[in-house]
């Protein structure tokens, strides 16, 4: 009884073995997984996280109808897709003021929440809308 335990304990290991990832192809997947996937640098990731943490209740829509591709949303502070490229591109440091200052009844500033690295990050990410 005891060999046939002893039998069935190997087979299992057997099967776990053979059904087991070579550990080269799960590092791949591992490092793959962890590789940027939307094609930001690190800075714009930081610049992202950080926008939507401080930024994204007022600057970013939310769509009345989810399912309408056409329904983009409404905003309570203005859209910031090519605040630095479109028509009329802002300079970078009138963006840095407007946002550290704030806009008196209608944005809140962040000079004491975002320091300057925080305040590069956003700004990297918003060349990137």
């Amino acid at each position: 009884m005891n060999s046939r335990f002893a039998w069935l304990g190997v087979v299992c290991i057997y099967i776990a073995w053979i059904s087991a990832p070579p550990a080269a192809s799960a590092q791949s997947s591992q490092a793959s997984s962890s590789a940027p996937v939307s094609g930001l640098s690190e800075q714009q990731r930081t610049g992202k996280r950080l926008f939507l943490q401080n930024c994204g209740l007022c600057h970013v829509p939310e769509p009345k109808n989810p399912k309408d591709p056409k329904d983009l949303g409404t905003t309570v502070g203005p859209r910031l897709e090519g605040l630095f490229s479109g028509a009329k591109p802002r300079p970078e440091a009138v963006v840095r003021t407007f946002v550290l200052s704030g806009v008196a009844g209608k944005m809140p500033g962040f000079q004491y929440s975002l320091e300057p690295k925080d305040m590069d990050a956003v700004i990297a990410y918003l060349k990137t809308l």
